[in-house]
């Protein structure tokens, strides 16, 4: 394509089918890196067929933000079916038509037919997957029609691809291309020059796509690795909040352990006090009791010698009432008594 480009120079350039654009993007850096002055248009509907497989919006919005800011001066992604975009363009308007629609043989000989008379006198066209022979691709067939009688190309490499001048008038580069597509040496040189070519980009693509993949990953395991550590800042920061907040109820434990224990220590003071003063009253009660003690052993040692005077005493007035000279003198105390009645 960026050969064909440079050798051809066209004027406006059409592809017919674009998917993720890797053609059609080469096309427009070709024009873009040569000053060009070529109008670009990629027909698709970004829905894909059959044979491309069905996709989802995201191919289309990929290619669209990558191509605006660098091709929209020149170049227009056009979301329309084929036979729908075919009128908005003018009859032999044409350089360079890349058709790479759906690859069944009444499809690409529709589009074929269809787009032919939007081509310029001089055009060429390009079909894509000629080297397809399986399932229903049969733009190889289509490809051996349309080929036999004009000028013509054929790689063989990248599942196919035809080039075909539907003129006689082309600069020499392009002249030269279809005159080695008629001899056997000219045309195996030529094709093994360009696989090579075909293989150094594939694998360029590849190495670029791996270390991008290798980018994205290593992105990911930093973001990963810093999620990680702000997540386990996180849990040191709470660690370090509880361990504060469980210190300060140790603390707080502490002081009222410190109060718990100063309360107990002044209720045993109390307590202590207490037994102290108890002791004091035990022991003064004691002494009173020891007092007590005394003054009743005192009064018992009174008690007993009054009894024994008692005793003594009544010995002493029995010997009285038992003597002789109390029972003489008898008569005389019973007078006495009653003189002393009578005298009150």
């Amino acid at each position: 394509m960026f050969w064909l480009i440079d050798a051809l120079r066209p004027h406006r350039f059409v592809e017919l089918g674009t998917h993720a654009g890797a053609s059609y993007c080469a096309a427009c850096q070709a024009i873009e890196l040569l000053g060009l002055h070529c109008s670009c248009y990629a027909i698709d509907t970004w829905k894909g067929d059959e044979h491309a497989g069905y996709y989802d919006e995201k191919v289309y919005h990929d290619l669209a933000a990558y191509h605006a800011p660098k091709y929209a001066a020149f170049s227009r992604l056009v979301r329309s079916t084929f036979d729908a975009a075919v009128d908005h363009f003018e009859d032999a308007s044409i350089d360079l038509l890349h058709i790479d629609g759906l690859h069944t043989y009444d499809a690409v000989r529709h589009d074929f037919e269809t787009w032919r008379p939007k081509l310029t006198q001089n055009a060429v066209v390009l079909f894509h997957d000629t080297n397809v022979r399986e399932r229903d691709f049969a733009v190889s067939r289509f490809w051996g029609e349309v080929s036999a009688d004009r000028p013509h190309f054929e790689f063989l490499h990248g599942h196919g691809l035809g080039v075909l001048g539907v003129g006689d008038n082309y600069p020499k580069a392009v002249a030269s291309l279809f005159a080695a597509g008629e001899e056997e040496h000219g045309r195996g040189a030529i094709r093994a020059a360009f696989a090579h070519l075909g293989q150094v980009v594939a694998h360029f693509s590849d190495t670029a796509h791996a270390t991008r993949r290798t980018e994205a990953t290593f992105v990911l395991t930093r973001e990963e690795w810093h999620r990680q550590m702000e997540q386990r800042g996180s849990q040191i920061t709470a660690l370090l909040a509880e361990r504060d907040q469980l210190a300060a109820r140790g603390r707080e434990r502490e002081v009222q352990s410190a109060l718990d224990r100063k309360e107990w220590q002044l209720q045993i003071e109390g307590r202590d006090a207490k037994i102290l003063q108890a002791n004091a009253q035990v022991i003064e009660k004691a002494e009173e009791i020891q007092v007590l003690k005394e003054k009743l052993s005192v009064a018992v040692a009174d008690r007993e010698n009054a009894r024994s005077e008692e005793k003594r005493l009544h010995e002493i007035l029995g010997a009285v009432y038992s003597s002789t000279s109390w029972r003489v003198t008898a008569p005389l105390r019973a007078a006495k008594r009653l003189l002393t009645t009578l005298g009150k």
